[in-house]
């Protein structure tokens, strides 16, 4: 008998800038999600993952300047909502951060 693959990740795009993060999806449905950054601002950005219950998985590699693209591919396994934010100092304070809802229903 041959294992099943696990179903692909779901693609969300995440534009990154001073000092906004915007993602081109509102909701997922819980698995793999494969981020697909890039840096549309003049500054070089990361962005992590914060789950509804507080765990930050490791923030993806800095996403250069201008144009820099990045992946970050997590498992998101719990509904609810998380928090995508920068962690360069400073940037989270000052709006980089948005919200993915994850949940059972269909994704939007």
């Amino acid at each position: 008998m041959i294992a099943a693959a696990p179903p692909p990740a779901i693609v969300v795009g995440v534009g990154l800038r001073e000092w906004s993060v915007t993602t081109y999806r509102a909701s997922v449905r819980p698995g793999r999600v494969r981020f697909r950054l890039t840096n549309f601002g003049q500054d070089a950005h990361d962005l992590a993952v914060v789950g509804p219950r507080g765990h930050r998985g490791r923030p993806s590699p800095e996403v250069p300047a201008f144009g820099g693209r990045r992946t970050l591919e997590v498992t998101l396994r719990r509904s609810g909502r998380y928090r995508l934010l920068c962690t360069l100092p400073g940037h989270a304070a000052r709006g980089m951060r948005a919200t993915l809802r994850v949940s059972r229903r269909r994704a939007a």
